[in-house]
């Protein structure tokens, strides 16, 4: 199969900086997107970081490990320890962290690591569908039991996450994999997307634009911000044709 992929991020309507960074690489079948978080130009700082690294670390001709989960998982660590030591020594992005999503996507099979909230869905024959779960406060309430999923998403806790990569010396990351079908578009967004449309908007653009991956792009971004644009917006697509 062959494996296509756009991308795109958009400060938004409402904030004067972008703290959102994507990575589009190819050659190395990876794509990312990091959500920053921190006070001044620290969350710009902090996701670039960690688009950065991981690319990095991908990249180097000395990484063994015996599965690609795990090379993933230390990928991200690697990331997570580089940010947090950058906060520690500079009193200016002290505190500093990032969401990411991170996606190995070879034609025979996907592999997706995450810390935080950005997402990953999977759009295939007209249905979509969230294959990543939040590493959020609320989001452990639904997976306890304690909360619907509807109630989550009018949650006033909605936004606070429980696992950032740069906020501690380690961090748990979660990995799936997946064998991938001819027509699946994998859709990876900050929650300045997920947060503003719909499972049935999404759909709907993804159905309409088919194979044009671009387009299907700035379009969930220019409908993010027609709903209000009030955060960054990053939009990956890997389409499997």
């Amino acid at each position: 199969m062959k494996v296509m992929a756009a991308g795109l991020t958009d400060v938004g309507c409402v904030r004067r900086s972008n703290e959102d960074s994507l990575g589009l690489s190819p050659e190395l079948h990876l794509y990312i997107v990091a959500d920053g978080m921190g006070g001044h130009a620290a969350g710009e700082v902090a996701s670039r970081m960690a688009v950065q690294l991981i690319k990095e670390f991908f990249s180097s001709p000395e990484i063994t490990e015996q599965t690609e989960e795990m090379k993933l998982a230390r990928a991200v660590n690697f990331a997570n320890q580089k940010i947090h030591e950058a906060g520690e020594k500079d009193p200016a992005l002290n505190g500093m962290g990032t969401t990411v999503v991170t996606v190995l996507a070879r034609p025979e099979q996907v592999l997706i690591g995450f810390v935080g909230d950005s997402r990953v869905y999977l759009h295939h024959q007209n249905k979509i569908q969230q294959l990543t779960q939040d590493h959020s406060l609320v989001n452990e309430y639904v997976r306890k039991g304690l909360l619907t999923p509807e109630a989550a998403e009018r949650h006033p806790l909605k936004h606070v996450i429980s696992r950032a990569l740069g906020t501690s010396p380690a961090v748990e990351v979660e990995t799936l994999r997946r064998s991938p079908e001819s027509g699946d578009t994998l859709l990876l967004c900050s929650d300045g997307l997920s947060n503003k449309l719909t499972f049935e908007e999404m759909n709907a653009i993804l159905s309409k634009t088919g194979d044009n991956l671009e387009k299907a792009c700035s379009s969930l971004v220019e409908k993010a911000k027609e709903k209000g644009g009030e955060d960054n917006i990053t939009v990956i697509l890997i389409g499997y044709r």
